[in-house]
């Protein structure tokens, strides 16, 4: 005796079986008893006893079978292959497993009732196909019985009963129908049409499908299962096998015996069982949610179907099930043109979106399939896009067994170039700290290394940093004759600073006061500059309370001499209505029309005060409280205007009392070492001095606490040492 089988978690598979059971024994009194058991179920359950029954319990022995044609269903003859199968024995038996050994059981052509088996046409995992005569009414037929006989097991009834209701329910001239079902001396059984012809694939396996009957048997597959799917019902085992081509080259699905009701949510299968053959089905399919079959998991099947017509191989080919399977769920399949080159991208294109791993991503139904196989076949565009070159690229690499095993899976099967791939990637990694070992030293010599072009800040036109900054190109490029220097103009300090920080320039002479951000530092000290206060000759003006109410030069906004006289003003507690500000080119304070007074941050000495001064119409007035300012304002000194700094007569004997501050060469902190060198050295030729007043190198070694860049410091620490 057969051992039962486990049971099933679907209520409703359960009262099934329970009703198939009782018609066995001959316990049902009335099918509506039965069904007020289960008033739950019973709208489901009687669906299923209709599908059943047909014609209220239909067996081979009753004597009335007029109603076993399905309503609509045609006689015409067909069949589901080329040739006979009659296994290996040449007197082909029934499938009777409770027989003795050595009993070959009855040999055909045998007499069922209506039906007179005449030889077998198929066998399947659980079913045998015959072609039979159905004498009554005179025609060919295709009768499937379970192979097991009367030992099959409940959950082979329930699935050879849920390909015939799942059939019986559709009506379509792409899907094979069926015409009765029922029982005979412990044989379950259904007869369907008889399809002449052949199936797609022997016709794969002959290398008889070209591109576009491909295209054209597909599309009609597509066409019958969307009518399926619009009835509620899943195929969810499309293969080219279960293809029949008939002789007008017309194509019949058949084999519903993995369906699922989208309705009623029964299905001979449940979780954790992956249903269907391996190399056609969907990924969600493969990894055992059978459950999860969707509309696009036919779609898939499709996709595969159609990719195994041009190739002749399915998508996914592997060296066991669980290989496959793994596989699925895995790996991308090959592109088509890899396989057959003169593929059209369009059908690849196609194929791509039915094979999508996310069935969010693949046709939304088996009809958009047949509508875009239609515009394929019309010439016309397609809707679908070709994958992006990076998503081609992600799916290859899935194939490389280190590359899943990061992924958190494990690649059972690759090829020869995946392997290669991932050598060399092994041995990149291998070399990897020593490659970026190598770079960063190259990388660190070219930074250091002295650029073919130099930018350097200057100042306002005929200003002293204008001065430095022109020398200081023209030394450079004479030390270096391969360097390009040039002075990019600027308003003065604020403006060289902004213009080094965003990298417009790798050198600029700025004030003390705008050195403020830890990403520059400085190269060098280049001197002091005094604050000047000119006041006309003709005016009242004796000291710098008096410039209240006056209109007052100044320098323009960004540069040092402006933020300086700014300070000044500040200390003094002169507001700008105090103070009317004027800023005018230094040069027309020679003008008749030009403001009470000046005030200028330079250079002692400058060329361009000495000219001032010497015009007769301004003279020098002197600031109080010079070291009050100095501690308010701490990058300001106190300083002197001397005798020696201009001719004595524009300079009184005692000076002229002030504040000052330093004017440093700077550069970035990630300027190249050669740079910074190259800069001293220039900057510290002799003779001549690059300008008058120029800190010596040996007071510069002295200024430990500026922040100096790197390669300045290590210069003027040797400098320092040596004295």
């Amino acid at each position: 005796m057969a051992e039962p089988s486990p049971p099933t978690e679907d209520p409703l598979d359960e009262a099934f079986a329970a009703y198939l059971r009782s018609c066995d024994a001959g316990e049902i009194v009335s099918r509506e008893e039965f069904l007020a058991q289960f008033p739950d179920l019973a709208d489901q359950l009687k669906e299923l006893m209709e599908a059943a029954d047909m014609i209220g319990r239909v067996t081979l022995g009753d004597a009335d079978t007029s109603g076993a044609v399905l309503p609509g269903a045609d006689t015409i003859g067909f069949h589901t292959a080329s040739g006979k199968d009659s296994g290996d024995d040449p007197a082909a038996t029934l499938p009777m497993p409770n027989r003795q050994q050595g009993d070959p059981g009855p040999t055909l052509p045998y007499e069922l009732g209506d039906y007179e088996l005449l030889d077998v046409l198929g066998r399947g995992g659980m079913g045998v196909v015959y072609r039979a005569e159905q004498h009554h009414l005179d025609r060919i037929v295709a009768v499937k019985m379970i192979r097991s006989g009367m030992l099959a097991g409940e959950a082979e009834v329930r699935r050879f009963y849920t390909e015939a209701q799942a059939a019986a329910r559709l009506h379509h001239p792409g899907i094979v129908a069926v015409y009765q079902f029922g029982q005979r001396s412990g044989h379950h059984f259904f007869s369907m049409e008889y399809i002449e012809g052949t199936d797609l694939q022997k016709k794969i396996n002959a290398a008889q499908v070209n591109v576009k009957d491909a295209a054209r048997y597909v599309r009609d597959v597509a066409r019958a299962i969307h009518h399926a799917h619009q009835k509620g019902v899943l195929h969810r085992d499309l293969k080219p096998a279960n293809v029949l081509i008939d002789n007008q080259d017309h194509i019949h699905v058949t084999d519903f015996g993995l369906a699922k009701h989208l309705d009623s949510d029964s299905s001979v299968t449940g979780s954790g069982a992956a249903v269907g053959t391996p190399h056609y089905m969907a990924p969600e399919q493969a990894g055992g949610h059978s459950d999860r079959a969707t509309r696009q998991s036919d779609v898939y099947s499709l996709g595969a179907i159609l990719f195994a017509c041009v190739t002749g191989r399915p998508p996914i080919v592997a060296d066991t099930v669980v290989q496959t399977l793994m596989d699925v769920i895995h790996k991308p399949p090959p592109r088509v043109r890899s396989i057959c080159p003169s593929a059209p991208a369009d059908l690849e294109t196609i194929v791509d979106k039915c094979l999508e791993k996310n069935p969010a991503k693949r046709y939304q139904s088996a009809e958009r399939l047949a509508d875009e196989l239609d515009a394929f076949l019309d010439g016309r565009p397609i809707a679908a896009r070709p994958r992006s070159v990076v998503i081609k690229t992600w799916h290859w690499l899935d194939g490389v067994p280190i590359v899943g095993a990061l992924k958190g899976r494990r690649v059972l099967q690759t090829t020869v170039t995946h392997l290669r791939f991932q050598a060399a990637l092994l041995l990149f990694f291998l070399m990897l700290p020593l490659f970026l070992t190598g770079f960063a030293v190259w990388w660190s010599r070219y930074r250091q290394a002295m650029p073919k072009g130099v930018e350097i800040g200057g100042g306002m036109q005929d200003g002293v940093y204008n001065e430095v900054a022109s020398k200081l190109a023209s030394r450079l490029e004479d030390a270096h004759p391969t360097v390009v220097a040039q002075i990019v103009p600027s308003n003065g300090s604020v403006d060289n600073r902004q213009r080094l920080l965003s990298g417009e320039v790798d050198l600029a002479p700025m004030e003390a006061s705008v050195i403020t951000s830890d990403e520059l530092s400085v190269v060098a000290p280049l001197f002091y500059e005094a604050v000047h206060v000119l006041a006309r000759d003709d005016s009242s003006i004796k000291s710098v309370a008096d410039l209240r109410g006056r209109r007052v030069a100044v320098g323009p906004e960004g540069s040092g001499s402006r933020r300086t006289a700014e300070l000044v003003f500040e200390s003094l507690e002169l507001s700008p209505d105090d103070v009317v500000r004027e800023v005018i080119q230094w040069r027309n304070l020679s003008l008749p029309n030009a403001p009470d007074a000046a005030v200028i941050c330079i250079g002692r000495g400058s060329s361009l005060m000495i000219d001032l001064l010497n015009g007769g119409r301004w003279r020098l007035v002197p600031i109080p409280n010079a070291i009050e300012i100095a501690l308010r304002h701490p990058t300001l000194r106190p300083m002197s205007i001397e005798g020696s700094h201009y001719p004595p007569e524009l300079v009184p004997d005692q000076g002229i009392a002030t504040v000052g501050t330093t004017a440093f060469l700077a550069a970035r902190n990630d300027a190249p070492g050669a740079l910074i060198q190259a800069s001293l050295e220039a900057l510290y030729r002799e003779p001549p001095e690059i300008i008058a007043g120029l800190i010596p190198p040996a007071q510069a070694a002295e200024w430990q606490g500026l922040a100096f860049h790197p390669v300045a410091r290590q210069y003027f620490s040797e400098i320092k040492a040596r004295k």
